[in-house]
């Protein structure tokens, strides 16, 4: 019986009639089918290697540029961040499964590679299959050189309403980071779903939607209709109203701004009911909680504006109104036309030539400038063109009226105290300075609690440690930075803006804290340094620019912002600005805005960049705190005699 040749093709007699017939012919064709086998191996061993060279270059390249991202500007780093992190994911994805194939191409047996994943042999050869690595690196090449989130299947589109309409739902795109239209609402919602205690199945029962469709809509990836929004409102305990705006924001509904001389009430409504939905949105925090974000604002007016049946003498005041939204996590810009018909439909209301309430925060003499006039306000009458900024007006300005009305009162208070030759009662404290009693009374447990005045056991108030060491003419500055010097372990600076200008006026660091080297002047690095950028940050846009203009902002050290914009934003953030070694790499500093009445100024902490994680934030925290910035400020402002060094500290640690 002959038998063809596996090799050479040829037939050949079998040498043996048991056992397994052979292959080849002999030991020559052997040879060669195992070398033409071994080609073929090797060949498509290397099928998969420039993928993986190119996969890990690709990765590398993200992780560098995520590197980059966590290096940017507070406002811009989480977002950017977060996605570049995605695509970085995606990629290593891609090259674990070109690596699964090139190991099993090479030899690696399958139970070797399932161990190495964590999974059995055969899990790991049906996922990381040829087939399965061909569709990957395809999706991968229509994705282009940007991988980001695979692409949705095309599907047909479904009929929107129109953009006026209460009915029916939107097909806008999901919200699923800050910044979108209806993320508000999203949060307003999930928050009041969670703080009602009841579960989604019988939410969904009582609204009347199916339980799918509401978890959709507390994560952001479907838009409700207003009947679903109102009914979840009050199952939760909530005023629909309150979440209107956020409602008619998600649906791209503009406020109306022009109301009629009756609308001044229900504009009113609307600006308190839109302040309402964005402090649901943020968790329903405190008062407290709430300046806590912001250093302009109090918790009694808050609470005033947020609760009261008549908010409308708060809600006049502009930079209140658009700092109450900032530290609610929204944007000025969502309830500026809801301010500015209220304020149009007041001067409405109002009888011509009929001057604000006395009692009205914009009945207070204050300044203008472009930083800091009203949306609404025209330029002056009698100039055909509009009034050109003034930059030292506007540096005085950017802050609200508030602390600075706290501090004149304590002032106030402390002068008639001084000015006494005996201790003084509550009546007639109230009495001189214009102050109700209850108010006087606050402020008098805060002058106490302070040391700058004492109270005997008649009631009567006296001055106290701190105003008697200005009397004789100690330097109560300096011993209260020294005390701040001693509590944060770090180096204390007070710079205001003065004349275009950063000036120092004080700096204070306790035996063995480090100071900031100076190697460049502050003057020209202002975009850099946490005392330059808290005092630009009190500037309207003009005084910044012109600052930029004289100061042009280099590179100091890797980590300098020298871009405009993005200083901008980084001011409006918050009050409190930090410098994470972009003007020396040995620092880190924060600083926080002082009450000065006509002055820009600002408090600094500097500690070594080794011990940024810890010592910087509890240093930030406590020049932020709204009591330090208020009793140092008060401490500026003291009248004081010629400094007398020999003297014993005021300010006890």
């Amino acid at each position: 019986m002959k038998i063809l040749c596996s090799n050479c093709k040829s037939k050949f007699f079998r040498p043996k009639t048991s056992g397994r017939p052979p292959k080849y012919c002999g030991a020559d064709c052997r040879t060669a089918a195992y070398r033409a086998r071994q080609k073929t191996v090797l060949s498509y061993a290397h099928k998969h290697d420039g993928d993986v060279t190119r996969i890990a270059k690709s990765v590398s390249a993200r992780a560098t540029a995520a590197l980059q991202h966590s290096q940017l500007p507070l406002p811009a780093r989480p977002l950017e961040l977060l996605k570049e992190a995605l695509r970085l994911e995606r990629d290593v994805n891609d090259l674990k499964a070109v690596a699964v194939r090139q190991a099993s191409e090479y030899g690696a047996p399958w139970t070797d590679i399932g161990h190495t994943l964590s999974m059995s042999a055969s899990a790991a050869r049906a996922k990381y299959s040829d087939e399965q690595v061909a569709k990957i690196l395809r999706w991968r090449a229509e994705r282009g050189s940007a991988p980001g989130l695979r692409l949705p299947r095309p599907r047909p589109d479904r009929p929107t309403s129109a953009p006026n309409s209460v009915k029916g739902e939107s097909t806008l795109p999901s919200p699923a980071l800050p910044g979108d239209p209806a993320y508000q609402l999203t949060t307003a919602l999930s928050h009041l779903h969670r703080a009602s205690g009841r579960t989604q199945r019988w939410l969904a029962a009582e609204v009347g939607i199916s339980p799918s469709l509401l978890s959709l809509i507390l994560l952001g990836k479907r838009h409700p209709k207003w009947k679903d929004v109102k009914a979840i409102a009050e199952l939760c305990n909530a005023d629909p109203a309150d979440l209107r705006p956020l409602w008619e924001k998600a649906q791209g509904i503009p406020p109306v701004a022009l109301p009629g001389p009756e609308d001044f009430l229900q504009a009113a409504a609307s600006l308190k009911s839109a302040l309402r939905g964005m402090c649901i949105a943020a968790g329903s925090p405190t008062p407290d909680e709430i300046c806590f974000q912001h250093l302009t604002l109090s918790p009694r007016r808050v609470a005033r504006a947020l609760v009261s049946e008549r908010p409308e003498r708060d809600l006049a005041d502009w930079t209140f109104v658009a700092s109450l939204a900032t530290a609610l996590r929204g944007h000025p810009d969502d309830v500026r036309p809801l301010w500015q018909r209220m304020t149009v439909a007041s001067a409405l209301m109002s009888p011509p030539g009929a001057g604000p309430d006395a009692d009205s925060p914009t009945a207070r003499p204050a300044h203008t400038s472009a930083g800091t006039r009203a949306p609404h306000e025209a330029p002056a009458e009698g100039t055909g063109r509009p009034r050109r900024p003034n930059i030292l007006r506007a540096s005085r300005t950017r802050r609200g009226n508030q602390d600075t009305d706290a501090l004149l009162r304590r002032l106030e208070i402390l002068e008639v105290i001084r000015s006494a030759n005996m201790p003084v009662g509550l009546t007639t404290l109230s009495h001189s300075s214009g102050i109700p009693p209850r108010y006087t009374s606050e402020v008098l447990a805060w002058l106490r609690d302070h040391r700058f005045i004492i109270t005997g056991r008649d009631g009567g108030h006296a001055p106290g440690p701190v105003l008697n060491a200005a009397a004789e003419g100690r330097d109560v500055v300096q011993e209260f930075l020294e005390h701040l010097s001693l509590k944060t372990l770090g180096a204390i600076y007070i710079g205001t803006y003065t004349d275009g200008d950063i000036h120092v006026s004080h700096e204070v660091a306790q035996p063995g804290i480090p100071t900031v080297d100076q190697h460049v002047d502050f003057r020209e690095s202002a975009h850099a340094s946490a005392l330059g950028k808290a005092n630009l940050a009190q500037l309207g846009r003009e005084a910044r620019l012109d600052h930029l203009s004289r100061y042009r902002p280099r590179k100091l050290t890797g980590h300098t912002i020298t871009d405009p914009d993005s200083l901008f934003r980084a001011f409006d953030l918050s009050p409190l600005q930090y410098d994470l070694k972009e003007y020396s790499d040995r620092n880190v500093c924060a600083a926080s805005p002082l009450v000065l009445p006509g002055r820009t100024a600002a408090i600094a902490v500097a500690v070594p960049a080794t011990d940024r994680r810890h010592r910087l934030r509890r240093a930030a925290a406590t020049i932020k705190d709204h009591s330090t910035t208020m009793a140092l400020s008060l401490t500026l402002a003291l009248p004081t005699a010629h400094p007398n060094p020999t003297q014993h500290a005021a300010y006890r640690p």
